[in-house]
């Protein structure tokens, strides 16, 4: 058989992705100061909300999606996030909040609309630097602790 002629299916892609996917959970399986937290602008069915999300400590627990299309990147300060959907498109900002009971604090505020998202950035530790350290981006702040 010929490789030009050769087409993959829809299985044998999604199991490469999730092959990928899993290498990139493995190498962000990683302990931050702190618990990581996620401030979502989401485009439902009835129009645009903001929601927040509790993760643990562990950067890899960013690498969860129950959308069509995922996808995360850095955008030199942050991580970030996109998610489509049937209704619409997730955006996400995934930050560090100095423990469990500042993140719920926080969580809070966005569930009663106290703060957008530069609130929620002022209120917490970028993820930047986190990952930054994986993958040996350039970071323009201060890298995170080797113990972490």
């Amino acid at each position: 058989m010929d490789d030009d002629c050769y087409e993959v299916s829809d299985e044998e892609w999604a199991e490469e992705v999730y092959r990928w996917l899993d290498d990139e959970r493995s190498n962000l399986n990683k302990e931050v100061d702190g618990i990581i937290v996620v401030f979502g602008n989401l485009g439902l069915w009835n129009g645009r909300r903001q929601g927040y999300q509790i993760l643990g400590s562990t950067i890899a627990d960013i690498l969860k999606s129950q959308c069509d299309d995922a996808e995360w990147y850095g955008d030199g300060y942050n991580i970030r996030g996109r998610m489509g959907h049937h209704d619409g498109t997730n955006y996400t900002l995934y930050r560090i909040a100095k423990d469990r009971d500042e993140a719920e604090r926080i969580a809070d505020k966005i569930y009663n609309r106290e703060i957008d998202e530069e609130g929620f950035r002022r209120r917490t530790r970028s993820l930047y630097p986190y990952v930054a350290a994986v993958y040996g981006w350039k970071t323009r702040q201060r890298k995170p602790d080797k113990a972490a």
